[in-house]
């Protein structure tokens, strides 16, 4: 028995399947926790505009969005952290 067929289709290879994971626990309201340089790709999703990982993680240390840290791994929820940047950051046209 190989760790393939242990894994089965629980592995995620690509941006595009971690993309289609975190937009299934979207739909069934369930948080999905993704690394900080993920999470960064997910909610910036144009290279061109996004921030840099250092800016991303200023945010973080600053707490501008929520993050979760086990151990010594941190790790964010991309829909809170785009709700929290939406709320901060978004100035209303009067």
């Amino acid at each position: 028995m190989n760790i393939d067929s242990l894994l089965g289709s629980a592995k995620i290879c690509s941006m595009t399947n971690i993309s289609h994971v975190t937009a299934l626990a979207e739909q069934n309201n369930e948080p999905q926790l993704v690394g900080v340089k993920t999470g960064l790709e997910l909610v910036f999703p144009d290279p061109q505009t996004r921030p840099s990982l250092r800016s991303f993680n200023e945010w973080k240390n600053r707490r501008y969005f929520p993050s979760v840290k086990i151990g010594k791994r941190v790790f964010v929820d991309p829909i809170q952290v785009r709700l929290a940047l939406d709320s901060r950051f978004t100035i209303h046209a009067s």
